[in-house]
């Protein structure tokens, strides 16, 4: 049995979230055996499914507020538990504490693994990711990546070039996402939606990354050229109210469904005719390729990896240009669903079959 310990699961939903319970929810649990840190005074996102795949949950304190009781706490759960991974998922590499317990507890394997390709504008937080980074491979002895431009961001090049880098496909259970007549009449009734009515969708947290500010105003502009529109937008986060004022403001409310998180998304996804995603930035863009196994067509910023382009109607267009050169982008579109799909890279089988290899093969390696 390898003994697995996850960092970097949060309490709210989002990419590093998604990859661990699908990877979870699939792996092989009688070779594999995963605990999950936590560091919030409330649940982990996913906590009770966690919990009835037979995981474990385990409190301490937090680095931002606790910094060094954070290193002995966790330097102490690893040699108690005596890990064989630590795997340490990181959006950036502002905080490297985790990587610090990990390597004061003496871990035989530690990777560090980079989800994102870039960050915001902080300037402060730019300059401690762009010195912090060049530690990671002090304290760290693999490392894998979503793409090859969050690895580029995260590692240098004799870290991506040697046989311990790894990329490592985020997975989508493409049978889920699998286009059917019947379930798209089923949720568009369920939403109140009109044969006719053409729906655009929309998934990700309302934060300032995923840009819903100028989402919206594509949006406004895409109604002045089809009235028959709907806008979905599936996902929950500190900037949801002030979009919500920003339709109210714009009297567009009948045309905007707030869902919130939801477990259909597959489902939400048969009733969509197009996915538009104008995020500033992604390591990968997970939603993009479950968009693109529905058979979505997508329009989506110009910066997003190459990776995430499984789809013959995939469309990037930059931010720059505006919200009505994006409206009139998709009006321009071809609405039809692309069945020819490319997607067994990201197929959740074929995902986890590798990643258990890839644990069988650096735990038995060691450091």
């Amino acid at each position: 049995m390898i003994k697995i310990l996850q960092i970097g699961m949060t309490n709210s939903l989002g990419g590093i979230e998604a990859y661990l319970i699908n990877y979870y929810r699939k792996i092989d649990k009688n070779n594999v055996e995963f605990d999950f840190l936590n560091i919030y005074n409330d649940n982990l996102c996913f906590s009770d499914e966690i919990l009835e795949l037979g995981g474990r949950i385990i409190n301490v304190s937090s680095y931002y507020r606790h910094p060094i009781k954070y290193i002995k706490e966790v330097k102490k759960l690893i040699i108690d538990n005596n890990y064989d991974i630590i795997h340490c998922n990181m959006s950036s590499s502002v905080m490297l504490f985790p990587l610090i317990a990990a390597k004061m507890a003496r871990a035989k394997v530690i990777i560090a693994h980079a989800h994102n390709n870039s960050s915001d504008k902080a300037i402060i937080k730019s300059i401690i990711h762009n010195i912090n980074k060049h530690f990671i491979p002090k304290l760290a002895n693999y490392y894998f990546a979503c793409s090859m431009s969050a690895g580029k961001w995260f590692f240098n090049r004799k870290v991506i070039n040697s046989n311990c880098f790894y990329l490592i496909n985020n997975p989508v259970d493409t049978k889920k996402f699998k286009f059917n007549t019947k379930i798209r009449n089923e949720k568009r009734k369920e939403l109140k939606i009109k044969d006719d009515m053409i729906v655009i969708g929309h998934i990700g947290r309302f934060v300032k990354v995923k840009n819903h500010d100028f989402l919206i105003d594509v949006f406004n502009k895409y109604l002045e050229l089809h009235k028959n529109s709907k806008l979905l937008l599936i996902g929950v986060g500190e900037l949801q109210n002030r979009i919500k004022n920003k339709v109210d403001e714009l009297k567009i409310n009948d045309k905007v469904c707030f869902l919130n998180n939801r477990n259909d998304i597959g489902e939400l996804m048969q009733a969509m005719d197009l996915f538009v995603f104008p995020s500033k930035y992604e390591g990968l863009g997970m939603v993009l390729i479950e968009a693109q196994a529905a058979g979505l067509p997508v329009l989506a910023s110009h910066n997003m990896p190459i990776e995430v382009e499984v789809n013959s109607n995939f469309n990037r267009k930059r931010v720059s240009e505006g919200a009505s050169a994006w409206a009139l982008s998709i009006e321009k579109m071809n609405m039809t669903r692309c069945e020819n799909i490319k997607t067994l890279d990201f197929d959740i089988d074929e995902c986890v079959k590798r990643l258990n290899d890839i644990y069988i093969k650096i735990s038995s390696n060691g450091g």
